[in-house]
C-alpha cells in the first residue's frame, strides 16, 4: 500500500477541527486577535501532533483578513505492497494559509489558501511510494461555525492539498443544557487517489479551564484498504 494512501488520515484531519471550534460557550463579540492551537490525532498506525495559529488584526470574531499558520509532525506504518512488509515513515509539514474571516448573520466562515510544505522519510525507503522525500504545493482550507440556538452548534471543517492530492471534510452537531460546552455525534471523510477512509463518533467542545479550551473526539475509522480500528483527537486553544 502506498504511503500517502495510510498517511492522509493525519495530515489532513488533524488541523481543521481547532480554529471553528474557537467561539463555542460564548456568544459576546471577542476583541482578541490572536488564537493559538495545539493537539493530537492517535489512530492504530499512526500518532501525530499539530499546531499553530489565527491571528484577526481587527478580532476574532470580527471581519477581516486573518492568517493561519499551521505545523504537523509525526509518525506512521503501513503495508508496501512493493516490498511486502511494513514501512515506517516520517512527516513534518508547514503551511501558512492567509485568509478572510466572514460573520453571516451569525455563521462564522473563515477561508484560506496558500503554501505548504512536507518533508517525507521512509524507514525501509520505499520507490513505490506516491511521497517520498520533500514536496512543495497549495493548501485550501475552510471553517465553518454556527449557533442557530444558545443551545446547539454546527461545524464543518474542509482541506484540499494538491500534494497527493488529499481531501477531508468533517461534520459536527452539538448541545448543551447547564454546561458550557457541547458534545454530540461528528463524522468525517477523507481521501486521496483511491484511498478512503471514514471516521464515525462523537465529541465536545469548548470545555474552559484557567483560560484554555478544550475538545477532544473519538470514535471508529474504516480505511478503503480493509483496516479498522478506533481514533482519538485532543485539542487546546488559548485567545490573547
Amino acid at each position: 500500500m502506498r504511503v500517502w494512501k495510510s498517511l492522509v488520515s493525519a495530515v489532513v484531519a488533524a488541523p481543521i477541527s481547532l480554529c471553528a471550534a474557537a467561539k463555542a460557550a460564548d456568544n459576546t463579540p471577542d476583541t482578541r486577535s490572536l488564537l493559538l492551537f495545539a493537539g493530537t490525532d492517535l489512530w492504530r498506525d499512526g500518532a501525530f501532533l499539530h499546531g499553530g495559529l489565527v491571528w484577526s488584526p481587527a478580532g476574532l470574531d470580527a471581519d477581516g483578513f486573518t492568517l493561519k499558520l499551521l505545523l504537523v509532525a509525526g509518525r506512521y506504518t503501513y503495508p508496501s505492497s512493493g516490498l511486502n512488509t511494513d514501512v515506517d515513515g516520517t512527516l513534518l509539514s508547514a503551511s501558512v494559509l492567509p485568509g478572510w474571516r466572514l460573520n453571516l448573520n451569525g455563521i462564522i466562515v473563515g477561508l484560506y489558501t496558500g503554501p505548504v510544505i512536507q518533508d517525507y522519510r521512509l524507514t525501509p525507503d520505499d520507490p513505490s511510494s506516491h511521497l517520498r522525500g520533500r514536496y512543495g504545493g497549495a493548501q485550501v482550507a475552510a471553517d465553518v461555525w454556527y449557533e442557530p440556538t444558545p443551545t446547539m452548534m454546527v461545524a464543518v471543517n474542509g482541506t484540499m492539498l494538491s500534494i497527493g492530492p488529499t481531501g477531508s471534510l468533517r461534520g459536527a452537531l452539538g448541545w448543551r443544557n447547564t454546561e458550557p460546552y457541547f458534545v454530540g455525534p461528528e463524522a468525517q471523510a477523507i481521501w486521496c487517489g483511491n484511498y478512503q477512509q471514514l471516521r464515525i463518533g462523537a465529541h465536545i467542545t469548548g470545555f474552559r479551564n484557567n483560560g484554555l479550551e478544550w475538545s477532544a473526539a473519538g470514535g471508529w475509522a474504516s480505511e478503503s484498504f480493509g483496516r479498522q480500528g478506533p481514533y482519538l483527537r485532543l485539542g487546546v486553544t488559548a485567545r490573547y
